[in-house]
């Protein structure tokens, strides 16, 4: 009986480079590492499409490929099997953000590291790259020189020359993109840059003192984008 189990340990131990404390090791550390991505993700998330699942997946994305590059090791034939068997999965959401993709890519460069044991590059990528994000994300860096926003105007006659007039003191710059006249009635379509976020409200106020505007809304453009 003792001879059998022995059989039955070297067998695995041949079939594989990697033992059961490896194993844990590579879990636990994968998990931390990819659970402060995420919270550094939350923290510097600041648009309309968060998605708390996404980040769930997310982690568990990078935990998996730290599991799939400790199987594949350095043995070329695993290689080759894992990508023809991952090959037949698709993906059917997309990604609304430039950024996610970033944040996908992160995550399965932990997994790679930690997966192949270069414990303390993971551990040391995690963090500088985590404090990178942040604080790119509170100096605001390479910020827009404007806000960009959309005005739809909507109006009983064609002032175009008197809503240009409101806007100027207000906007750095704006032009009119669309035009549209139905039921007696003049659909104005701008896009601004407003020179601060409070322009807004001095715009619309401004606008909705004329008589002849039934109505004006304006809508950051993010919000049409997406």
């Amino acid at each position: 009986m003792v001879w059998y189990i022995n059989n039955i340990t070297e067998y695995f131990n041949a079939a594989s480079t990697f033992t059961s404390l490896d194993i844990i090791i590579v879990l636990i550390i994968s998990t931390f590492l990819c659970i402060l991505a995420a919270l550094t993700y939350r923290s510097i998330h600041d648009g309309i499409s968060y998605s708390q699942s996404f980040v769930h997946i997310s982690i568990i994305f990078g935990v998996l490929v730290s599991m799939i590059m400790l199987i594949i090791g350095s043995n070329i034939a695993r290689a080759f099997t894992l990508v023809g068997a991952l090959s037949i999965i698709r993906f059917r959401n997309a990604i609304k953000e430039t950024r996610d993709v970033g944040f996908i890519f992160f995550m399965m460069s932990i997994g790679m590291a930690v997966g192949t044991r270069f414990y303390l590059l993971a551990i040391l990528m995690t963090l500088f790259v985590c404090l990178l994000l942040l604080v790119l994300s509170r100096i605001n860096f390479a910020a827009p020189k404007g806000v960009d926003e959309v005005l739809t105007l909507v109006s009983r006659t064609q002032k175009e020359s008197e809503f240009s007039k409101k806007l100027q003191p207000h906007c750095k710059n704006f032009h009119l993109m669309d035009l549209q006249h139905a039921e007696n009635k003049y659909t104005y379509t701008y896009l601004l840059q407003l020179k601060n976020k409070k322009e807004k409200i001095r715009i619309l106020s401004s606008l909705k003192e004329l008589v002849y505007v039934d109505n004006v809304h304006i809508t950051p453009t993010e919000k049409i984008l997406y």
